[in-house]
């Protein structure tokens, strides 16, 4: 799914399909464990992922990895996702979350502003040339 989504969406994420296509098993063993992955299905057909842990607090999550299949797109699996991500941080009792969404990714912006995210100020490079913005909600 995540190299699916890299390949698809390579504007999207910080990382590419290159870097991660080679990583060993026991990174991607890692990955599974530091963070909890939701994965949306229809019809039995893996439709979208995002994934949640820790962010720079113990009383903030951070929202990683979101990514929906462009045929399931405009269908609500995006809103279903990030739900919930959300209900997981609040059980997990979170007060924060926040994530960082890639400079125009509009529709993917759009939904996380649905969601009730806002921008926070703050920016970085995500790659050379291209900057991603923070977003945050209050839980």
């Amino acid at each position: 799914m995540r190299l699916a989504a890299l390949q698809e969406a390579p504007y999207a994420f910080g990382s590419t399909y290159e870097r991660e296509v080679e990583l060993p098993e026991e990174r991607w063993r890692q990955g599974l464990r530091d963070r909890t992955r939701f994965i949306a299905e229809v019809d039995g057909v893996v439709a979208g992922t995002v994934s949640g842990g820790d962010g720079d607090s113990t009383s903030v999550a951070a929202m990683t990895a979101m990514w929906v299949d462009p045929r399931f797109r405009r269908k609500g699996v995006g809103d279903l996702l990030v739900k919930t991500l959300l209900d997981w941080a609040r059980g997990a009792r979170y007060d924060r979350m926040f994530l960082w969404v890639t400079e125009g990714n509009d529709n993917a912006e759009s939904l996380y502003h649905r969601n009730g995210f806002i921008r926070t100020g703050a920016d970085q490079e995500v790659r050379p040339g291209r900057l991603e913005y923070e977003m945050s909600l209050s839980l």
